[in-house]
């Protein structure tokens, strides 16, 4: 039996870089993404057999054909690392409808599709990494959506956590704060007048958020945030009334001044 490691989004960002950095780890890898000619440069670099399979995690067909490939090889998913998502930044009417509905299509249902069509192929000592995000911690209006759905996959990879406890599976769910991926190339493609987001207090590499979030994983530790400012922006924003928090982001980024005749 083949013990392999699973991970969506794969083609770009973090998901290829835990593609990277988990090389030599795994008899194969799975990589799941659009876009998989982003991977061609890896192909020669690698020493684990990738196995790639361009699935638009949106479409109920692609986990049909996942949930077949599972049935069909005798594979252990020793690693199931859910990284594909995607962020819309704007006010709501700057966001058409469709785009915030896929937004929670591919950040909340496709990861909990993929996570628990994947469970019943994983042994003792799996491990499952759900990407989410310190915004998560906190409502963010004018990322309003987005930061709606990452609450989700927070709450979700706790509590199933417990749930996996028997079987001996972990959930790690790694939180990273800003990071130089090309997440911000399709964020900030709206409608939008405004520059929403003008001040980063800090902006993370993806391979030092990924090299974390591996060390994390293998304590089994519950929770993953790669750096000093967003572990503090987290800690601080879990004690202070919400109102406050939202009203501090608007402050920071001057949004109640952009928004102020619109």
């Amino acid at each position: 039996m083949k013990n392999i490691a699973v991970i969506t989004g794969a083609s770009s960002g973090m998901g290829k870089e835990f593609l990277i950095q988990l090389d030599g780890k795994f008899d194969e890898v799975w990589a799941i993404g659009l876009n998989i000619d982003n991977l061609s440069d890896l192909k020669d670099k690698l020493k684990t057999p990738i196995i790639y399979l361009e699935l638009d995690l949106t479409k109920d067909e692609s986990f049909n054909i996942y949930s077949n490939l599972l049935k069909e090889n005798n594979v252990n998913v020793s690693w199931l690392i859910n990284c594909a998502g995607f962020g819309k930044f704007g006010r709501f009417d700057e966001i058409d409808v469709e785009s915030s509905a896929n937004m929670i299509d591919l950040n909340c249902k496709a990861l909990l599709k993929m996570t628990e069509i994947t469970i019943p192929f994983m042994a003792r000592g799996g491990k499952i990494i759900e990407i989410g995000s310190v915004a998560g911690f906190q409502p963010v209006p004018y990322i309003t959506t987005y930061s709606a759905t990452k609450a989700f996959v927070i709450s979700y990879s706790r509590a199933l956590n417990i749930e996996l406890k028997n079987l001996g599976i972990h959930i790690t769910c790694v939180c990273p704060f800003w990071t130089k991926t090309a997440f911000f190339d399709r964020a900030l493609k709206t409608k939008s007048k405004q520059e929403v987001v003008s001040k980063y207090i800090a902006l993370y590499e993806p391979k030092n958020v990924v090299k974390k979030a591996i060390k994390d994983t293998i304590k089994n530790k519950e929770i993953s945030i790669c750096g000093f400012i967003a572990r503090s922006q987290v800690r601080l924003v879990n004690i202070l009334p919400k109102r406050f928090v939202m009203n501090f982001w608007i402050r920071q980024q001057k949004l109640n001044k952009k928004y102020k005749n619109n």
